[in-house]
């Protein structure tokens, strides 16, 4: 099954009709372009379209994804099975040819939605991009206006161009897209530190702080990063096992900060949580228990 061939016989049955492609698109409530990337095997018919192409057409459904018309059929294989051996054996190649087909529908149908994955991803994507070229534009403009040069636009162009490179690969190109996007936060993470700390000269505790955070922040996600590839089959165990790896991080955060701002590195609100997380671990770990029981 491929786009080509369905094409081929889509454009050959429609010639047979005497149908301009334009009729088959009025017919279908789409336009004449669609039909003809169709026969041009730039693109397959949505599975929607499917049941009413092979009706307009005089085809079944199975012969049009195979893209030629069945030799022999279901019906007359079951309707002589009791004369002869031979219809027997055309019952048979039938069967078969039926769980073929099934297959290729199956196939196509899984074809066709990773196509329109593909298709909302791509069109998430360029919003994505021209929402924060947008932004970066509308910020340069009211800065240049009021202060007739760059001052305050230059954070939040700085950070839109940070985010995008960040996010990005993973709306574009989905899981595949998550290495690229961690290894760039990995490597971007403290320059783009440094250059917020010489926009903002005021604070000068951006590089004191925001470093150490981050490069904590980073550890923590390569280790859930790497929990979740060992624990791929138990989701809920990686899961739990992130979840408790929070506590000896928040601990690591605050004795960083207690060194810089003195501040203390347990409290009543740190208890609080550190019992949320040990009660959301164990739910956790017992639904993995009675998943793997089962």
């Amino acid at each position: 099954m491929s786009n080509e061939k369905i094409g081929q016989f889509i454009s050959e049955l429609r010639k047979s009709k005497q149908m301009t492609q334009k009729d088959l698109a009025d017919k279908l409530n789409i336009t004449d372009k669609a039909v003809s990337k169709w026969e041009r095997g730039l693109n397959c018919p949505d599975i929607s379209l499917l049941s009413s192409i092979s009706d307009i057409l005089g085809v079944t459904t199975s012969e049009l994804l195979n893209g030629k018309k069945s030799s022999d059929s279901f019906v007359r294989a079951e309707a002589n099975i009791d004369d002869t051996e031979k219809n027997i054996d055309n019952k048979e190649e039938s069967i078969d040819n039926i769980e073929k087909n099934i297959d290729n529908a199956l196939q196509y149908a899984e074809k066709n939605t990773k196509r329109r994955l593909k298709s909302l991803q791509d069109i998430f994507a360029i919003s994505f991009s021209v929402t924060l070229l947008l932004g970066i534009i509308v910020c340069a403009i009211c800065d240049m206006a009021i202060s007739g040069t760059f001052t305050w636009s230059l954070f939040p162009i700085s950070s839109s161009v940070f985010a995008w490179i960040i996010f990005f690969p993973v709306i574009k190109f989905n899981k595949k897209g998550i290495l690229c996007s961690m290894a760039a936060l990995s490597v971007l993470i403290i320059p783009f530190l440094y250059v917020l700390n010489n926009l903002i000269k005021t604070n000068s505790m951006i590089l004191p702080i925001g470093i150490r955070m981050a490069v904590i922040g980073i550890a923590f996600i390569w280790c859930i990063f790497v929990i979740f590839k060992i624990f791929k089959t138990r989701k809920l165990l990686a899961a739990a096992i992130s979840i408790l790896l929070v506590i000896p991080v928040q601990v690591l955060i605050n004795f960083v900060l207690s060194k810089i701002i003195a501040e203390p590195i347990i409290d009543i609100w740190d208890t609080l949580n550190f019992s949320i997380i040990a009660i959301a671990v164990a739910a956790l770990l017992v639904r993995d228990f009675y998943i793997r029981k089962k």
